[in-house]
């Protein structure tokens, strides 16, 4: 369909009309600016009211049914919106929008192999549009058959070289095929034809960056930086690259900079601590976690991190306080195991033995914990859950020779 500037005044006369019950004309192109409004803001019901209405009218007309079919589509009336295209090819099979809206309902109807047809007849009315490619391209992916699917996603490049998701479609392709080099000789070629393109350098940076060539993919993301200050991902993967080269200073000076282009979040608050953390400066890794918390509660490295400093300081009160924090937000096993190590420092063993319960109801049990746990249970002096605790991790792991030396040891 084609894009439209809607008229205001016609949706508001359709809307008083409806809560007035008062009848008001509208011609045919009213009509269509009418429900396709309604249906690319999503009040389907609106939508509804407004086709049946048109479709009063103006019986079967062509444009009203393919709305009809589009919305039906969007709603999973996948069959319904099927008959009505075959109403459609009735009164007119040569429609040239026809082919798009059937290859949306196959692929919705998981009939890949019927979209790709109906996608490639398409083509023959719109040969160089390159949404049809880019639609095609995901329909050969569906299908597993990468190589139409690259070969799609290059010829929609061809057409438009700006097209940004036609090139990282051609560089999933050569990912899922597991052509490393060949994706990077293309990056290479495709940033010498198109040196003003930042998505291309920055593509180019992040397969240096998997190949551990760091000098290369500084470079490369240094010229996509250069291109569009204001980058965001350029900027998060030239930090990553320096944290990988050891430059901790200025991986911190990058992710900061991402805050002044963009509003603060977790990732960059929690990779500016684990840079922090690397320099030894505790206190402000710290600072910077506990930021990171604050944007995302539920930011669970943030919170594992953070508790294992305060360990690491021996602060080990502001240690629990924050663990039984984190367990009401992110209840994990980690994070009770973890809880578990901090009553064992302060030598409260019931409270260490609860944690540790705790974290066996919310996953398997692993061999470390339950030698943790029987050596807890002997401390305080329950040989009966000692027992319990062994049987059962026997039972899961029957060939661990560490489990049946610490029954034989305690027996």
């Amino acid at each position: 369909m084609k894009e439209r500037n809607y008229d205001n005044e016609a949706i508001q006369r359709f809307e008083k009309m409806l809560q007035e019950g008062i009848a008001y004309f509208f011609d045919l192109e009213e009509y269509l600016d009418i429900i396709d409004y309604y249906i690319t803001f999503g009040n389907f019901n609106f939508a509804h009211k407004a086709i049946k209405l048109g479709l009063e009218q103006y019986v079967n007309h062509v444009e009203l049914l393919m709305f009809k079919t589009e919305l039906l589509a969007l709603e999973g009336e996948l069959n319904e919106a099927k008959r009505i295209i075959e109403q459609i090819k009735g009164v007119d099979p040569y429609n040239k929008e026809l082919p798009l809206l059937e290859a949306d309902i196959f692929s919705r109807s998981n009939q890949h192999e019927q979209a790709v047809e109906a996608l490639k007849k398409a083509l023959e009315y719109h040969p160089d549009d390159i949404e049809i490619y880019d639609l095609l391209s995901i329909e050969y992916l569906y299908l597993d058959e990468f190589q139409e699917a690259l070969k799609t996603s290059k010829k929609s490049l061809e057409i438009d070289p700006e097209n940004q998701a036609a090139l990282y479609n051609v560089i999933s392709c050569y990912d899922l095929m597991d052509m490393n080099e060949k994706a990077r000789d293309f990056l290479l070629n495709f940033v010498d034809q198109q040196p003003m393109s930042e998505i291309g350098w920055s593509l180019l940076g992040k397969r240096y960056l998997e190949d551990e060539k760091y000098e290369q993919a500084l470079e490369a993301l240094d010229y996509a930086i250069a291109i569009d200050d204001k980058f965001l991902g350029a900027y998060y993967d030239k930090a990553y690259v320096l944290t990988k080269l050891k430059r901790f200073e200025e991986a911190i000076e990058f992710y900061k900079l991402t805050l002044s282009i963009s509003d603060p979040s977790a990732f960059a608050y929690y990779h500016i601590a684990k840079n922090y953390e690397f320099l030894n400066e505790y206190q402000k890794a710290l600072e910077f976690y506990q930021k990171a918390i604050y944007e995302d509660p539920g930011h669970y490295k943030s919170r594992l991190r953070l508790i294992d400093i305060l360990i690491h300081t021996n602060q080990l009160e502001k240690a629990i306080q924050s663990s039984l924090e984190a367990v009401q937000v992110i209840p994990t096993q980690e994070l009770y195991e973890q809880q578990a190590q901090i009553y064992i420092l302060k030598e409260d063993f019931k409270e260490a033995i609860d944690s540790l319960e705790m974290s066996l109801k919310l996953g398997s049990l692993k061999i470390p914990v339950a030698l943790l746990l029987a050596d807890l249970y002997i401390k305080t002096g329950d040989k009966e859950k000692f027992r319990s605790i062994l049987l059962e991790a026997r039972k899961l792991y029957p060939d661990s020779k560490e489990i049946q030396k610490r029954m034989t040891d305690k027996s």
